[in-house]
């Protein structure tokens, strides 16, 4: 961590930890600048020196660029994307933000509001993400846009598809039972903040850290 710029208090992420674990014992560490998860977990796995079988992550990894590399790579994953846990709630599969609840027409190629506001294809978006992955947004606008509820109804059908196909593994008996994740460095070690600056001195830092912790979960289950 560094001090905030403003001199105000809190402090700003300087280096991104990963950690890969099995049976929350580690099996491969690494450190990064990139600011969120989205962008650190494909190169994290090409540092990742061991066959991978299954990926589990939580919702800051889910992108559709993850979910397709690792399709590519024909590696089991289970993967929560944004919004995945609020989606369960029974508020959200009722509400009409919810595109469940809304009627495709096919041969129109249109989608009708739950409250009748039909919204019809217009252009095809493309747009790049800072990691230079090109997405393909499809575009509606309502008939009556200024009385309809939103104006417009942007689709990315490709990741719409990644997603109901990670829900379904997510939402099955096997993925109930081993999506899990673990965050004990900073409880049971009051482990917080980086003693060292510079990328090779913070790695050290935190191999030194973690194989403490690993020496901990050795130790409870020899004793």
């Amino acid at each position: 961590m560094k001090e905030d710029h403003m001199k105000n208090g809190p402090l700003k992420a300087a280096y991104h930890l990963q950690i890969a674990t099995e049976n929350q014992f580690l099996l491969h560490y690494d450190v990064f600048s990139n600011p969120t998860d989205t962008k650190t977990l494909l190169p994290f796995l090409e540092t990742y020196p061991h066959d991978l079988k299954t990926v589990v992550v939580d919702a800051g990894y889910g992108s559709e660029e993850n979910l397709l590399r690792l399709d590519e790579k024909e590696v089991n994953h289970l993967m929560k994307y944004a919004m995945f846990d609020k989606g369960q709630k029974r508020g959200d599969t009722q509400s009409a933000r919810n595109l469940g609840n809304w009627y495709y027409n096919g041969k129109e190629d249109s989608y009708t509001h739950p409250d009748g506001w039909c919204y019809r294809f217009r252009p095809i978006k493309h747009q790049k993400t800072e990691t230079d992955f090109q997405e393909e947004i499809k575009v509606y606008y309502a008939d009556e846009s200024e009385s309809a509820p939103q104006k417009g109804l942007y689709m990315n059908e490709g990741y719409q598809h990644l997603k109901n196909k990670e829900c379904q593994a997510l939402l099955s008996p096997q993925g109930r039972q081993i999506f899990a994740v673990f965050g004990q460095i900073k409880a049971c070690l009051g482990y917080k903040r980086g003693n060292l600056r510079g990328m090779r001195q913070v790695r050290i830092d935190m191999g030194l850290v973690l194989m403490a912790n690993k020496l901990l979960k050795y130790n409870k289950r020899t004793t």
